[in-house]
């Protein structure tokens, strides 16, 4: 072989060990890593991912574990939030620890509150702000929801933006036929005055009309007193409430006690807090949250 020929041998193996090297980095820069704080965040993210190449969509908080109030971040939670290129969070002081803590753990992420842009029900307390946090837990804003991770993940992967588009699209068209399912019963129900568990439900209600007299609950986690529980009970008579509705994240004992002794129903609904990561969970639970008040309320 001549000088030349081993040269050019010697520049063509070098070139391949090369591109062997740089084909990860350039892999990798071509990837959008999302990072979702809970079960409803993840689930809206991930049905807007779909299929899209080079995404990975993962949940920060276990499945199980529900709302974040009051979350303390793990030092497994900063190596996902170090890795991540989104964090999709509900936002209205849902997740707390947002701020210092992510942006100190990686300060390149992008931060995307899906609640921006819903119309906020004022709580009055300290706690998230003065606003109550839950907003999924109504079909028409999560449909907002979903349009502003549509948006965000659009902005950092533009690539895959008609994938989002497409995928964001074909969700909201059922989140929509599940609004207009909750809309459509709504008018028929004969009665409508309930207590829930704690304040999960309020936008919910909002939507559809109905009104929450009393809740079990006003600090998630914090049993009330025996008066308190003594003045609910009042409270579901004189209101003539149509039952009493726990969570399933939550024991069951003392709502079903209060509606032993206030003598109406005790029934569950579901903030899809906790539960399934199929794609399809949301709207899954929410009919049967539908079916639940439609048994308890009572149609015309």
């Amino acid at each position: 072989m001549t000088h030349a020929a081993r040269l050019k041998t010697r520049l063509a193996a070098l070139l391949a060990a090369g591109m062997l090297l740089l084909s990860p980095l350039t892999a990798g820069a071509n990837e959008l890593r999302v990072l979702a704080s809970f079960l409803p965040m993840y689930l809206f993210a991930r049905n807007v991912a779909g299929d899209a190449p080079g995404v990975s969509v993962d949940m920060m908080l276990p499945a199980s574990l529900g709302c974040p109030h009051e979350y303390a971040l793990t030092p497994g939670d900063m190596r996902k939030i170090a890795s991540a290129d989104l964090f999709i969070a509900n936002g209205y002081g849902m997740e707390e620890f947002l701020g210092a803590p992510v942006r100190k753990a990686n300060p390149r992420i992008r931060i995307v509150e899906t609640a921006e842009g819903v119309p906020p029900i004022r709580t009055g307390g300290a706690s998230h702000g003065g606003i109550n946090p839950h907003t999924w837990v109504s079909p028409r804003n999560a449909i907002l929801q979903v349009r502003n991770i549509e948006k965000a993940m659009s902005a950092a992967s533009p690539r895959n933006a008609p994938a989002f588009r497409r995928n964001a699209d074909a969700y909201v068209a059922k989140l929509a036929d599940l609004a207009g399912e909750f809309e459509a019963a709504s008018p028929r129900f004969r009665n409508r005055n309930l207590v829930t568990f704690h304040n999960v439900f309020d936008y919910l209600a909002r939507d559809l009309g109905l009104t929450i007299v009393g809740k079990i609950e006003d600090t998630p986690g914090q049993e009330p007193s025996a008066g308190e529980v003594q003045g609910l009970v009042r409270t579901i008579r004189e209101k003539k409430a149509a039952a009493v509705f726990r969570e399933p994240q939550y024991p069951d004992r003392l709502a079903r006690m209060i509606a032993a002794e206030a003598g109406v129903p005790s029934k569950t609904l579901d903030p899809v807090a906790t539960g399934s990561t199929a794609p399809s969970t949301y709207e899954s639970v929410m009919r049967e949250n539908l079916r639940a008040l439609t048994e308890a309320l009572g149609t015309r």
